[in-house]
């Protein structure tokens, strides 16, 4: 699981825009010419300004283009939440390097005073982490007071969709914490983390019954922590018995199966294992959803076919429609390499590769050898049709019915897009997974695998 404050991250943060201003205005108590530097993303880019601060303390940094997304002031990163236009001030109370307390005002400061306090807890938290063994309740009492501040700032949140989300990560935040104290712990002194009745208590004490509580990540953190007293060494026993526990610890029908299903869900978009049909029967053992059962199904069968689907393989053969209706197989193709860019329109990076494969198949326009060709994946015909109609896409265009639950998508194992594919003149898989077009060398890189077909 990812720490909680990149969680907090993805509630809080705001889009980047061009043609924005800002402005942040501060005032640094006791400054002693600490660092100010002020980041933003340019494209893919971060890109950081240094902030001229006067001897009292004083600054003014102000961008007519993007929207700044965090300040860090001595070794402090503070993220920011900011739009267009916004105007924030900071009163800064640095009294040491590690030690900060910042008051916003302005434009979001119930927004930016919230990252603030969060921001202290985990460098709170941090500090007790890093500073060798510490029992769990001086944990607990030392992280109070911080969690204090964040659930006042919380309340002061406007209402919204970061309000909704943060007071739902209110209820279980101490339990994320407590799972870092554990893993952290488990490293480093597993011995008298074992011997502490305090944590033990508390992980026995959490009720995955009760949804208001307990959500996904902690009923995992508390099954997880069963199943380590087990010490299991075989993967393949541990994934079947993590089942069996959620099914033991979670009385609740309808809770228990949502579980067992979001495991068994996860787990299908994770490492490939050839064993996984049989974590799935232990699963559909235990599981009564049927509906659920027959949806991971369907993902245990498409999981399965990273095993069919290879480089050297024959291309399985798949059916296409054009822009004009006409359907169109795979196989017409034989004779010539074929470059698939698998594609949607709802894609933002598919979108954005569009014109490097435009430009991968003009360096290639002249060349008999290989066809390219770009299929949607798109549900809706008609918004695909207007956008390759609009675009000019000067290459083959072509749609699968289904979209993403097309037998094409399944039987080829794709779960991301963009995807690009090389099939070779013979109709064999030659790359299943092909470097994007943007990818600095490709044009040189597939030369080289055509000269050698």
């Amino acid at each position: 699981m990812k720490r909680i404050f990149i969680m907090l991250c993805a509630i809080c943060g705001l889009s980047v825009m061009a043609d924005a201003q800002v402005r942040i205005e501060g005032k640094i108590k006791k400054y002693a010419g600490e660092p100010v530097v002020v980041t933003y993303s340019k494209g893919k880019l971060d890109m950081s300004d240094t902030v001229q601060v006067a001897k009292n303390g004083k600054f003014v940094y102000e961008n007519a283009e993007y929207v700044a997304t965090f300040i860090t002031i001595a070794d402090n990163r503070l993220a920011l939440v900011l739009e267009p236009g916004s105007c924030v001030e900071m009163q800064v109370d640095l009294k040491d390097a590690q030690n900060i307390e910042v008051r916003f005002e302005g434009d979001y400061t119930a927004e930016n005073n919230y990252q603030f306090a969060m921001a202290q807890l985990q460098s709170t938290e941090q500090a007790l982490l890093s500073g060798g063994y510490v029992a769990f309740k001086d944990y607990r009492d030392a992280l109070q007071p911080r969690l204090a501040a964040v659930s006042e700032k919380v309340a002061l949140l406007p209402e919204g969709k970061m309000k909704t989300q943060s007071m739902e990560l209110q209820s279980v935040l101490f339990d994320y914490l407590a799972w870092d104290y554990y893993r952290t712990l488990q490293r480093s002194d597993a011995e008298k983390l074992s011997a502490d009745t305090d944590f033990a208590a508390f992980m026995k004490s959490i009720d995955l019954n009760d949804d208001k509580t307990a959500d996904y990540n902690v009923r995992a953190f508390v099954i997880n922590w069963y199943l380590d007293k087990e010490e299991l060494r075989d993967e393949r026993a541990k994934e079947k018995r993590y089942l069996q526990l959620a099914a033991e610890l979670i009385s609740d029908p309808a809770v228990r199966n949502v579980h067992l299903s979001e495991y068994m869900e996860w787990r299908l978009k994770s490492d490939k294992v050839k064993y996984m049909p049989e974590v799935f029967e232990v699963y559909q053992s235990l599981c009564t959803d049927a509906e659920a059962v027959n949806a991971n199904r369907d993902r245990l069968n498409t999981y399965m076919n990273h095993f069919k689907i290879r480089n050297g393989v024959m291309a399985p053969d798949f059916e296409m429609v054009d822009v004009n209706g006409n359907r169109v197989c795979l196989s017409d193709f034989r004779g010539k390499m074929v470059y698939i860019d698998v594609w949607a329109t709802w894609c933002a990076p598919c979108c954005a590769e569009i014109p490097y494969v435009g430009k991968l198949r003009e360096h290639f326009v002249n060349d008999p050898r290989i066809e390219f060709i770009s299929i949607s994946v798109d549900t809706q015909v008609k918004k695909w049709q207007k956008m390759v109609e609009e675009e000019q896409l000067p290459w083959k265009q072509f749609i699968v019915e289904g979209g993403t639950r097309s037998p094409f998508y399944k039987e080829y194992a794709i779960e991301f897009i963009p995807r690009f594919m090389l099939i070779g003149k013979d109709g064999t898989i030659v790359e299943i997974d092909y470097m994007k077009p943007s990818t600095p060398g490709c044009a040189e890189n597939l030369k080289a695998i055509l000269d050698n077909q």
